[in-house]
């Protein structure tokens, strides 16, 4: 049986993102597609005006249009149709993966926020899965995909810093692409990304006094090498065998935040032995975020 968001937690993620972002101005309202003009603009909700009514209208009609054996591109318009009928994406605030762990991290009185990275949140259709995304279904989370856990520090996982994951760039790829590699012509430029990126942190600094990005993949580290000031042009790889734990500084609009670089957790022996491992190990804990989560590693 399908797990979902009951109507009280839905309420409390809601009131985080609202306590996060107070205001979502021009920039964030542009970068996160609410507007809907990008073909795949449909990931993203505006959590100041969205209803638990509406949220489970979407899920009820996702799970009708799953059932439905469309082929694949007809079914990426179908769920796309779906989003803009009920007025919502297919999350609750930014992708459901942040949705969790603001329900599982956030409280207001901390003062300490992680930004996890990643690259891009899949297609809106994966042929290999017969449940689509639904802005209600608790199970598209972090803490049950153990794999990718020892990419994020224990500290996301018992709660001592809040956990906002995002992907750098906040639309689905199209119905049936592949789930990885760089963008192509999708709607949005790195350019265009790292300015959204640059509107998170704008918001979030002026609310935490601790901010701090973890990246995975090379993708990322090649759209955000450029900010980082003295730092070689280098392979994310081996930037981190030359540079392991470093702690760098990403400029963003005046600022300069504590950034560290890491592989994708989709390659997970690199979390589990070796070189970069010892790069991560010593970069969480040079953040002050403790081990990888899961490590046995004393």
């Amino acid at each position: 049986m399908e797990l979902l968001y009951e109507r009280g937690e839905v309420e409390q993620i809601l009131a985080a993102y609202k306590d996060i972002f107070p205001l979502i101005g021009a920039p964030l309202a542009n970068y996160w597609g609410l507007g809907r003009e990008r073909p795949w603009s449909y990931v993203t909700t505006d959590f100041h005006r969205t209803t638990y009514e509406q949220l489970k209208l979407l899920h009820d009609r996702t799970r009708v249009i799953d059932a439905m054996g469309l082929a694949t591109k007809e079914k990426g318009a179908a769920l796309r149709d779906a989003s803009s009928e009920c007025g919502v994406g297919f999350s609750m605030g930014i992708c459901p993966w942040t949705d969790h762990l603001l329900l599982k991290t956030y409280s207001p009185e901390k003062d300490s926020l992680t930004i996890l990275l990643g690259h891009d949140w899949y297609p809106i259709v994966v042929e290999s899965r017969t449940r689509s995304d639904s802005p209600l279904r608790n199970g598209d989370a972090l803490h049950y995909t153990p794999k990718y856990m020892p990419a994020a520090p224990q500290a996301i996982f018992d709660g001592s810093t809040i956990g906002l994951f995002l992907n750098l760039y906040p639309d689905y790829r199209p119905p049936g692409d592949g789930k990885c590699g760089s963008l192509r012509n999708y709607g949005i430029s790195y350019e265009e990304c790292l300015d959204g990126l640059d509107a998170i942190i704008e918001a979030v600094s002026s609310r935490f006094q601790t901010v701090r990005i973890i990246s995975w993949g090379a993708n990322v580290w090649s759209a955000m090498r450029d900010r980082v000031r003295d730092v070689a042009p280098q392979a994310l790889m081996a930037h981190a065998k030359g540079m392991p734990g470093d702690i760098l500084a990403f400029e963003s609009s005046g600022k300069e935040i504590p950034y560290l670089p890491i592989a994708h957790p989709s390659h997970p022996g690199n979390f589990y032995r070796g070189a970069h491992l010892d790069h991560v190990r010593r970069g969480f804990e040079a953040m002050g975020l403790g081990l990888p989560a899961g490590s046995t590693i004393g």
